[in-house]
């Protein structure tokens, strides 16, 4: 099986819950393949139930904010729901990992309709945010190749910076990522990615990091395109863990009834 790295995605669907093991005087004799290795080998919540809210700001700091709940099963499979405001109320997603690949469904109650996410789609926006599909789901670690650049201090907090160079551009969409990791609990706080022809096209930066009951969680952060200035701010309301969420909630059949799922 591959290993997986958790990416923008998965940190906006389930908050990239996890416990950090080390310290940076370890991170600093690692390679960039290891240091990405302790940021996928985090330890995460068996599931999550999390509020959250989605701020959609234009290069006119014109802002719509969006109200959105999640419900998240350890790595595998995560379901969002967007609950306000009404033209996007009852708006599902659900992305399920499955043999190395992300399986995944968008919901539009408008049309009554439950489409699979083909993989040529994945490029796109989601939902008109600054996040596409792919980066709704896992990347797999393996279409990069690693190598540790420096040691460094950003916002006076001591980081480890990677390059991942990908292997096949074309299949990830990015020719490569630059990310700046607090190496004494393995979480990022800012990437850096830059399109197929090497062009720096968005940065993501994750504002707050806190520890809930026990485990990391990024609960605030940052997609900016940096060609459009335009910028998506997600931000974690409220987070519960370990409650033991039905399994039959990630399944695309519930998609259209999860709305249901919401206390009044």
């Amino acid at each position: 099986m591959k290993t997986k790295k958790r990416t923008i995605g998965t940190i906006l669907l389930a908050g990239m819950l996890g416990l950090g093991v080390l310290g940076y005087a370890a991170a600093t004799v690692l390679t960039g393949r290891e240091i990405i290795e302790n940021v996928d080998a985090m330890e995460t919540a068996d599931d999550a139930m999390l509020l959250m809210t989605m701020t959609l700001t234009n290069d006119r700091d014109e802002s719509l904010v969006r109200e959105m709940r999640s419900w998240k099963l350890g790595t595998e499979s995560t379901a969002l729901l967007f609950i306000a405001p009404e033209d996007v109320a009852g708006t599902a997603f659900l992305t399920v990992e499955a043999g190395g690949d992300d399986n995944m469904w968008l919901y539009l109650p408008s049309l009554e309709l439950t489409k699979r996410i083909d993989t040529d789609s994945k490029s796109q926006s989601f939902m008109g945010s600054d996040f596409t599909y792919d980066n709704m789901g896992e990347r797999d670690i393996d279409d990069y190749e690693y190598t540790f650049i420096r040691e460094d201090i950003y916002e006076e907090q001591h980081v480890v910076v990677v390059e991942g160079v990908a292997i096949n551009p074309d299949d990830v969409g990015y020719s490569k990522v630059i990310s700046w990791i607090l190496d004494d609990i393995w979480m990022p706080v800012k990437i850096e990615y830059y399109d197929v022809r090497g062009d720096l096209e968005k940065i993501q930066t994750n504002t707050r990091i806190e520890e809930i009951d026990g485990y990391w969680a990024i609960t605030k952060m940052e997609m900016e395109n940096v060609r459009t200035n335009h910028r998506t701010i997600v931000e974690m309301t409220q987070v519960e863990l370990n409650t033991g969420i039905p399994a039959d909630v990630f399944t695309s059949e519930a998609l259209p009834t999860l709305l249901d799922r919401v206390p009044q």
